[in-house]
């Protein structure tokens, strides 16, 4: 009986500990945060943990982790099938195999065609052929329906990330597309939501004409159930970059060395309530601000608590 008491005694001691229902717990999870830090000579790749400044809804964090050039890369090439993006997937196959055989063997590249479906054309890999013969693939005709679905494709690429938990260092989808699509019931806010929670940069390929979309002179016009295709915000969102232009393939080779240039940061999530979107600033020190002047810093948003 004192055996039996003790016990009760020691659960209800742990259960009054616990935080109160809806409440995620902090400190133990890592927010990873992927950043570019540039000036105008170019990207700034010699800083140290003590350069930069992360806020959590404005509260100041401590770094824990930093690394850069030694992290695995993890890339998604995420490829518009729609016939309008021929020429540009013929651009990027004709120079895959000699840009994928310049990373390292850490690194992992996995393939995702898209039009009005997806494809998951390869599973990530480091055999850097499978990967190029994968990408050959998306130019066979009548791969996918005819559509181009965005939004739903950008949640397929980032549940590949999270379907692969232990894919550690850089993790990136570049997405190639005319940015010439309406989504249907997948809106941007849910997008950003499996984004973030796959802690995946987007970086978008378009093509020279591809522009954002304009906002609604009147809101109450907008459909809620559509939504115009925006690469271009959900890039920023989380910390990627777009390049318009008419060569994919020199699009491409750019974007894989401006990965490598990227920074990895974590720190210990401040305790919240669950499902709560938290925002994230980081800047540079008022020292690293003198030494390097003006200075372009691209980071994710945010994040959502228990995700």
């Amino acid at each position: 009986m004192r055996l039996l008491a003790i016990f009760c005694c020691l659960l209800f001691l742990a259960e009054a500990q616990d935080p109160e229902p809806g409440v995620f717990r902090g400190g133990v999870t890592q927010v990873r945060v992927d950043v570019m830090v540039s000036n105008a000579k170019g990207a700034l790749t010699n800083l140290r943990a003590e350069d930069f400044v992360i806020e959590d809804e404005g509260q100041t964090m401590a770094i824990n982790y930093l690394g850069r050039e030694d992290e695995a890369l993890n890339l998604l090439l995420l490829l518009d099938v729609s016939g309008s993006m021929r020429d540009y997937l013929e651009q990027i196959g004709r120079k895959a195999r000699s840009l994928l055989h310049a990373v390292r063997p850490a690194d992992k590249v996995g393939v995702m065609g898209f039009a009005k479906e997806s494809d998951y054309l390869m599973a990530f890999t480091n055999n850097m052929d499978r990967a190029a013969n994968a990408i050959d693939q998306t130019l066979r005709p009548g791969l996918l329906p005819a559509g181009t679905s965005i939004n739903a494709a950008l949640i397929d690429a980032a549940q590949a990330f999270l379907d692969n938990p232990k894919l550690s260092g850089h993790r990136a989808i570049f997405i190639l597309t005319d940015n010439k699509a309406l989504n249907y019931r997948v809106s941007d806010d849910q997008t950003l939501e499996k984004l973030f929670a796959a802690d995946a940069v987007l970086n978008a390929i378009v093509t020279k004409n591809a522009e954002a979309p304009k906002p609604y002179k009147d809101a109450s016009q907008r459909n809620p159930d559509f939504s115009w295709a925006d690469v271009f915000k959900l890039s920023a969102e989380t910390g990627g970059e777009v390049i318009r232009t008419d060569r994919a393939d020199e699009a491409f080779g750019k974007l894989l060395a401006n990965l490598r240039e990227r920074y990895l940061l974590t720190y210990n999530a401040p305790a919240a309530p669950a499902r709560q979107f938290r925002r994230i600033r980081v800047t540079l020190s008022k020292e690293a601000q003198k030494r390097y002047g003006k200075v372009s810093i691209r980071a994710r948003a945010g994040y959502y608590t228990g995700a």
